[in-house]
């Protein structure tokens, strides 16, 4: 069963599109690769594309020439995943920047009752 991928919006912007955008081309093409692989097989995909953060917030991993792409997103009901944040990853960890993006994006997407 294949996976609904939703792109979070806020105002009329969707943050994690543009920021696959931004991306040279072929590191967009792999992260656009990786984000089909997960409509079709879901989080439970695993290591090494897919990684579990913790308190339904995941990653999806794309290594690119040395670079390290993540994707967070999160099961929101069913079979529909919500990508709640895209970054350029530099470090071993995930910035607390970032997480906190992604948590405060996935409340206010569940706050407004789940629209998109």
């Amino acid at each position: 069963m294949n996976w609904n991928i939703i792109y979070y919006k806020e105002n009329n912007n969707m943050p994690v599109k543009e920021f696959i955008d931004r991306q040279p081309t072929k590191a967009k093409v792999k992260i656009l690769r990786n984000l089909q692989l997960l409509s079709e097989f879901g989080p439970g995909i695993g290591y090494p594309f897919v990684s579990n953060i913790g308190d339904n917030l995941w990653e999806l991993r794309t290594v690119f020439q040395n670079n390290q792409y993540r994707i967070l997103f999160s099961v929101v009901s069913g079979h529909i995943i919500l990508l709640v944040h895209g970054l350029h990853k530099k470090t071993q960890k995930l910035p607390n920047k970032d997480l906190n993006i992604a948590y405060k994006r996935l409340k206010n997407y569940i706050s407004r009752g789940g629209s998109h």
